[in-house]
Order: C-alpha cells, then structure tokens, then sequence
C-alpha cells in the first residue's frame, strides 16, 4: 500500500474524498511499485481504484476524468518499494569519500532505472535484474540516463569493481533495438579511461546514434577522504586543456558524421582550462545540465537577457556573493557590467571548501561551515550578502546540516539572501529582495 502525502485542492482526488494519509492498495488491481506504475494505471479516463481510508474502511472507486486532467494526488517520493541500491565499488565513487557522521541520504548509493527515467540521474546498468530490463523495454522507458566511463570492458569492470559491468555495450544494443534513446556519461580519470581509452570509448558511443542524444565528458571529483582508497589524481590546468583538445576533435567528427554534434564536456573542463565556453545554440537545448554541462553558458545567456533592464543607478548599497572557487569565474563578467551601475559596491566572495578539500571547487557542495569561515576571513563585509540556492537542500540545510539561520546568528548584522537564479540575484541588487520569495531577511520569513 502507498500512502497519500496530500491532495491537490479542487482536484478528482479531493472531489473522490481522498485525503492525506489514506492509501492506495491498488489501482485496476495493480498494486503500484513506484510512480510509473500510477501514471500508466491511470493514464485510461477511466480505472478503478482501491483505497485504504485513515480510519480502516475500504473504499472501492470508479473513476473518470477528461482526457490529461490530472488526479491530484501527491506522494513522497517516487519509489513505493525498495530502492535499488548499487553493488559497485567503483574507485571513483564520490559517496566513499565523504567523512563520517554525513546524515543517510548522503551515504546512500542508489542505482535504480526509476530515477534514471524520472529524475535524470545517471545509472551504470550493473545492477538491473532481467525483470526489470524487460520491464523498462516494455514500457519504452525513454530516455535513460546511463553511465558508461569507458567501453573497454576489462577496464569498466576494473573501474566499477563489478563483473556485471563488462556487459555495457551489450546492454547499450538491447535498450537502442527496443527504441530507447539514452544520455551517457564519462567520469574521466587521469591515467585510466583517458586518452585512447577515451578515443575508443566515444567511437564505440557514437554507433549508437541516433539511439544516443548526447555524451557528457565530466572530470573525476576527489576529496580529501581517500585514506584507503584507490590511488587518483585530477586535472590541472594543462590536462584540462588536453580533454578539450581530445573531445574538439571528436564534436568536429561527429558534425561530419550525423550534421551535429552531442558530445559535450562539463563546465568546470572549459574554467579550468582558461579556454572560452561553447556558445548558447552549441549546446542543443542542453541535455546535461544537470551534470553541470552548459551551467555556466546559460547563465550568461540568462543575463543578457536581463541587461537591458539593469537601472543606470542604485541607492548606495553594497552586496557579496558567495560562490564557490571555480563560481567566481562564472561571475566575472557579470560582474563587470553590474559594476557600472552607479551606487552598487559588488563584491564576489570565492569561498574554499575546507569541509571535502580545496580540490573540491564547484559551489553546489559548499558547506555552511566553509561560509561562515570564508565570510569570517574578510576584514569587512557588505551589508547584504547572496547565498546560492544550490547550496541548500529541500529542507534549507547545507550538506552539513547548518542553515541560513546558523550564518544569520553569526553575523547578526548582517543580512542574507537566497538566491536560486541570476533574476534572483538582480533583484536583491535593485530592489532589495528576490522574486521568487526566497530572500530571508526577517520580514521574509
């Protein structure tokens, strides 16, 4: 049985008596295993569904509704059964290199195709059972988003420490014979599934077309929590600027072969190479962005956009940034046109992460902790200070648990805004509060 979080107001499911905490036993017989099960039962106008109401009467409900109107049930979650866990010990592995006392959502290593489908995240197709392969080309499940790191397959079960990872390229031709398209990915590293590795890797990728819509070329993430583990190195600036020598020469290819390119490397690559990002129409509608593919380029995109809005004066006020190393960047040419505004005292504050080790440079995994010290560290700040929304989880805690909160108790003169994109952001600076209702100073809350 899956238990009901809440009820849309105004909805079927309201209008049907359903209420937060009853529970669904079935829908046309079906017992449901996750939100994919619930939105073929009752992708029909018409199904049947069996409740479990909060004080233990069963309802039996026929239902009809107009054609895409939604039911208006919400649940916590996606996944009604258990979530699929992986058996790798991949030596990259970014959960390995947490410190202990994290809270259990951050040790947790999933592996589950629903995630894959729903959510965007990457999953290594070593852990599916025959069922569920069946069942996801049953269903055309499509796309996924798989991670391939390499096509050697000696080296793949080398790398993931699983047998079951040497049958990637005979998976990859199952799911594209079923008509599903997939997103790959490559955690690139040094010395392992680099350079002819790599060449290999793509060339074998690139067959799939047009099973596949892109390949993101993403660099290792190592903290300093690797007492025990495998020995890795990152990249520097010069090793940056070999991929994307590597990887030009691959997008130009493909252009050649298919008329486009969907080979694309992570932000992070292009900044620390000091080389120019792709441009906005290069990234084709950006099908990584989540992987941290085309952040950077949309974000200036998004400000362009903006500028012409951008008032010739402000009301003398001074503003930071919180960013993380490679974030301030990203900000630098933002920076230098909001710097023209007459009135505005913009600072960018790049804050080191202390918390995994400084070789961790990107600002999502930013810790309160490092704030606060990286704020402390400043002789003088500015009155108001913007922390980026993708610092804070859903419940408002950074990856340490702190909260805005613990920042505002420490520097009580100061005043803190949340700010989840760049419109955010110039509003805090023109208008003193953010537009999404995100800003946190204490009429705000």
């Amino acid at each position: 049985m899956v238990e009901i979080l809440d009820v849309e107001p105004g909805s079927i499911a309201a209008e049907l008596g359903l209420a937060k905490g009853d529970k669904i036993i079935s829908i046309n017989g079906q017992p449901l295993r996750d939100y994919i099960d619930y939105q073929y039962e009752t992708a029909e106008n018409y199904f049947t569904l069996e409740v479990k109401k909060v004080n233990g009467e069963y309802w039996q409900l026929e239902v009809e509704r107009e054609p895409g109107e939604e039911l208006g049930i919400i649940f916590d979650g996606i996944i009604f059964d258990r979530l699929k866990l992986c058996r790798n010990n991949c030596l990259f592995c970014f959960v390995k290199q947490q410190p202990s006392g994290m809270r259990d959502s951050l040790l947790l290593k999933d592996d589950d195709y629903r995630f894959s489908f729903l959510q965007g995240s990457f999953i290594t197709l070593t852990n599916l059972s025959e069922e569920e392969f069946a069942r996801i080309t049953a269903l055309r499940l499509s796309p996924l988003n798989i991670s391939v790191h390499t096509t050697d397959l000696d080296l793949r079960v080398r790398m993931m420490k699983n047998p079951e990872a040497g049958r990637i390229m005979e998976q990859l031709r199952r799911l594209a014979g079923a008509g599903i398209r997939f997103n790959t990915q490559v955690v690139l590293c040094p010395g392992f599934n680099d350079q002819d590795k790599l060449d290999r890797t793509i060339e074998d990728l690139i067959s799939f077309y047009p099973s596949i819509i892109s390949l993101g070329i993403v660099p290792v993430g190592l903290t300093k929590y690797r007492d025990g583990l495998d020995k890795l190195r990152g990249y520097d600036r010069e090793g940056a600027r070999e991929v994307l020598k590597q990887i030009k020469s691959w997008q130009e290819k493909v252009r050649g072969l298919y008329g486009e390119n969907f080979i694309y490397c992570s932000d992070e690559f292009y900044l620390l190479a000091g080389e120019e990002l792709p441009l906005y129409e290069e990234y084709n509608g950006f099908p990584q962005i989540e992987n941290g593919i085309g952040l950077t380029r949309l974000l200036w995109y998004e400000f362009e956009k903006l500028k012409p809005s951008l008032p010739p004066r402000v009301g003398e006020k001074s503003i930071a940034i919180v960013t993380g190393v490679l974030g301030a960047e990203v900000f630098k040419p933002i920076k230098k046109r909001l710097d023209l505004i007459e009135g505005l005292n913009l600072e960018i504050i790049p804050v080191e992460n202390s918390f995994f080790g400084e070789s961790v440079t990107v600002t999502g995994l930013l810790t309160g902790s490092d704030i606060i010290k990286g704020l402390a560290e400043k002789e003088e700040l500015p009155d108001q200070i913007i922390i980026p929304g993708i610092t804070l989880n859903e419940e408002g805690k950074f990856l340490d648990d702190l909260t805005l909160r613990d920042l505002e108790e420490r520097f009580p003169e100061k005043e803190f805004f949340l700010c989840s994109d760049i419109g955010d952001v110039l509003e805090v600076i023109v208008n003193g509060k953010t537009g999404c209702g995100n800003c946190w100073p204490a009429e705000c809350r």
